[in-house]
């Protein structure tokens, strides 16, 4: 690594350890602490301390310990500078030292701890995001071997680079070029030695910055390959517990970030209906604006007395429900893909509840959706469906009819071939619906919870799928994965608007399904005995309706 530039990486006379509160944090003490009149503690005369977490109580009395507190308040500032003594640990005591420790320790989860230069510039500060955030710096030794966490992520952030971790209840924000150069050091095993000497930084800075980065949960420090101390092996053959914890071993660093930032508890980011984008982008139609030209193939409607006198007890189809990755020889028909639609994803009423003038226009359909938003948009593409021409098509779900995409005969046999190889199915499906996602139509609306919502949405729609299908006598299959880019070339599609998001395949049923009974090698655990009754419940009333 080639060394920066030295007027950035100049020898430092030590570092300065300074502590603020979060800035959406709000200290209230009690009057005749301070001469401010709306700074007004709570009616028992605690200080009150108002966090995005809830608001806490502290039973102090002492005014220098309050108004070391207030000063936390106004920004950063060491605490040497707010109670003498305090940062020397064997130091000689004093009432406010031993008031104030222990309340920081208390307050942990407010606290943003940084690391300045003597000329008071910061180089990176600590910032808590979760509730239960804990930060205690260890005493680094210079020679540790220490790599970046797997699971680390650097990002932009408007006071510099950050770095996080879904393992983590901080985020640490690298104010200064100097710092992020560090971090880059531990790309690769390496010792707090190692990186002053690439940066020309005396080594009890770096390792006092190290030790802020392994407290964070940013760094994670290696062990030796074998006893006998830290020349017994290689840096590379350093082991580190992430890489061997059966806890983390199965999680991909994207599918665990998206798991902690999609729900509350592990961030301070915004999660819910923000509706962040009001007043700069205008609300997402209802449905996708008509692409694919006038042509269109009205799909029939069917009658509903028909539909409740021949579907069977929802339990049954329940229990009989399956995935069948074997089609017939008999092609699907006009009627029954329109039947399926129609009972799944049609728009069944707009407006109501939720509207207004700039809000997203709610719709009703038959499956549930996150916030009634509906992001997700059908593209059917047939095979084996009598009256209808093989070819890619848009389910219009208000005019109940199918558009006719133009997608290259390449691109639809690549489709379908991916399809067919990932439902390991012997033949082309009859059917491939992919489902894509209108993804402005949940981002404007919802903020952090906006993809785990619309995969909820592809959970209920595909359940909804295979309900309708089993009731209609049809072989479902719900795809594990598809191939986002091979979707939006086919078509025609910007993916960072609209993407596939799920996919799902159907036909007729083989026309001789086995009996529904375990394998041999299968343990019957509960009621298994419904799913065999139900599946021959629905065979007869399959036979049934078709005399």
């Amino acid at each position: 690594m080639p060394a920066p530039p030295s007027s950035l990486t100049g020898p430092q006379a030590g570092l300065v350890e300074l502590w603020s509160l979060r800035q959406d944090t709000l200290l209230e003490l009690p009057d005749e602490t301070t001469a401010a009149p709306a700074a007004a503690g709570s009616p028992d005369g605690a200080a009150l301390l108002s966090s995005r977490w809830g608001e806490t109580r502290l039973p102090i009395t002492d005014p220098v310990v309050l108004r070391a507190l207030e000063r936390l308040s106004y920004g950063p500032v060491s605490l040497d500078n707010v109670v003498a003594g305090i940062s020397v640990p064997d130091g000689p005591g004093s009432p406010e030292r031993e008031a104030l420790a222990p309340l920081l320790r208390s307050l942990e989860n407010v606290l943003v701890r940084s690391l300045a230069t003597t000329d008071g510039r910061t180089l990176l500060s600590v910032v808590p995001i979760s509730r239960y955030a804990r930060f205690r710096p260890p005493a680094t030794p210079a020679d540790a071997v220490l790599r970046l966490s797997r699971f680390t992520v650097l990002r932009t952030h408007e006071e510099g680079l950050c770095a996080e971790s879904p393992l983590s209840g901080q985020r640490v924000v690298l104010v200064q070029h100097r710092s992020a150069w560090l971090v880059s050091c531990f790309a690769r095993p390496s010792t707090p030695r190692e990186a002053a000497k690439r940066l020309r930084m005396p080594v009890d800075d770096v390792r006092r910055v190290v030790a802020y980065l392994e407290a964070s949960g940013m760094l994670v420090r290696g062990t030796p390959p074998a006893a006998g101390g830290q020349e017994s092996g290689p840096k590379e053959k350093y082991a580190f517990a992430e890489d061997r914890d059966p806890a983390l071993l199965p999680w991909s660093p994207h599918d665990l970030m998206l798991h902690a930032r999609s729900r509350q508890g592990r961030h301070d980011g915004p999660l819910g209906a923000t509706d962040d984008f009001s007043g700069e982008l205008a609300a997402e139609p209802p449905f996708a604006p008509d692409r694919h030209g006038p042509a269109r193939v009205p799909l029939p409607v069917p009658d509903l007395d028909d539909v409740l006198d021949r579907d069977p007890p929802l339990t049954v189809a329940l229990e009989a429900r399956r995935s069948v990755r074997d089609h017939g020889g008999r092609p699907l028909d006009l009627a029954q893909l329109g039947e399926l639609l129609y009972r799944c994803a049609r728009v069944r009423s707009m407006g109501g509840p939720g509207g207004g003038e700039g809000a997203p226009v709610p719709t009703s359909r038959p499956y549930p959706s996150t916030g009634g938003t509906y992001a997700l948009e059908l593209y059917v593409t047939v095979t084996h469906c009598a009256g209808l021409a093989r070819g890619t098509y848009h389910y219009d779900p208000v005019a109940h009819a199918l558009v006719p995409v133009d997608v290259a005969a390449e691109s639809l046999d690549e489709l379908l071939a991916e399809a067919q190889s990932t439902a390991g199915l012997r033949a082309e499906p009859h059917v491939l619906i992919t489902m894509t996602a209108r993804f402005r139509r949940m981002t404007l609306r919802y903020s952090g919870l906006a993809y785990s919502g619309l995969l909820k949405d592809v959970g209920v729609l595909q359940q909804t799928l295979y309900l309708v299908c089993t009731a209609m006598g049809l072989g479902p299959c719900a795809l594990a994965f598809g191939d986002s880019d091979l979707s939006a070339r086919a078509l025609g599609l910007d993916w960072r608007t609209e993407s596939a998001v799920g996919e799902f395949v159907l036909g007729t049923p083989p026309s001789q399904p086995d009996a529904g009974h375990p394998p041999t090698d299968a343990v019957e655990v509960n009621g298994h005995d419904w799913h065999v009754r139900c599946t021959e419940e629905l065979r007869r009333a399959l036979a049934h309706s078709t005399d």
